[in-house]
């Protein structure tokens, strides 16, 4: 019986894998029921890129979040304590899970659930978070 493939042997298998994989990722991201948000590493995370999702959640559309914190989602029952466990978590480059109250463009609250992911560059250093977020 063979091993299970790797996931990256698939790379092997077709050299018109990438443009796939790199298309089949957009497919993904764009049709989840999960929201998505991708956010640079740097000082304020500024967000880069958000899915459709993410945005009925929020009540924002893309063009009102990129560029911008996330911390524009917290507000005054968002939970301190988790941030900082977060904040403490990415900063050691290990995934978060995490819930905390959020608020929507409209104020009002959800809990929202997210997973935090760092992302690493080719030199090993981490350049963007990718957080997958529900309401939990």
């Amino acid at each position: 019986m063979n091993a299970p493939l790797n996931v990256f042997d698939i790379f092997d298998h077709d050299q018109n894998f990438l443009t796939i994989m790199k298309r089949m990722l957009e497919a993904h991201m764009e049709a989840s029921f999960s929201g998505v948000m991708i956010t640079e590493a740097g000082s304020g995370y500024p967000i880069v890129y958000v899915n459709p999702a993410l945005c009925e959640l929020t009540g924002y559309g893309p063009h009102e979040m990129i560029g911008k914190s996330p911390a524009m989602l917290q507000g005054p029952n968002t939970d301190q304590r988790v941030l900082d466990k977060l904040k403490e978590t990415i900063g050691d480059g290990d995934l978060f899970h995490g819930r905390t109250i959020n608020y929507r463009k409209d104020g009002s609250e959800f809990v929202m659930e997210w997973k935090i992911v760092p992302i690493r560059n080719e030199d090993g250093e981490i350049a963007h978070y990718l957080a997958i977020q529900r309401e939990a």
